[in-house]
């Protein structure tokens, strides 16, 4: 959902309220995200530390949606991966080490 700024006046005396509605200022974007293929403990750690690397960067925001398609939100700043669940070893050998996140990202309005 984007924010907007709001200011809300009661009047003394007066029934009711006014509200005025500003403009769109921008929006939180959230995605879960499971790092996986890691090789050892140190490699997830650094696959993170990669990640965060990026902090700050802004631009064009695409995510694949799969079978080709995609969505783009414009104007995104990277706010970084934050680690939701303590890392660990896949025991079926497919996904080596892996953690589930959060990847944020901030949009600043006029960029829908």
């Amino acid at each position: 959902m984007w924010e907007y700024q709001r200011i809300r006046q009661t009047f003394f005396g007066v029934a009711g309220e006014v509200v005025f509605l500003g403009a769109a200022e921008g929006r939180d974007i959230t995605i879960v995200y499971t790092m996986t293929g890691h090789s050892s403990h140190d490699d997830l750690q650094d696959g993170i530390a990669q990640f965060n690397l990026a902090l700050g960067e802004s631009g064009d925001l695409i995510i694949d949606l799969g079978g080709g398609d995609t969505t783009t939100y414009t104007n995104c700043i990277f706010y970084g991966f934050e680690p939701q669940e303590t890392p660990w070893l896949d025991g079926s050998g497919v996904n080596g080490w892996q953690c589930k996140g959060t990847l944020r990202f901030r949009q600043i309005a006029g960029g829908a």
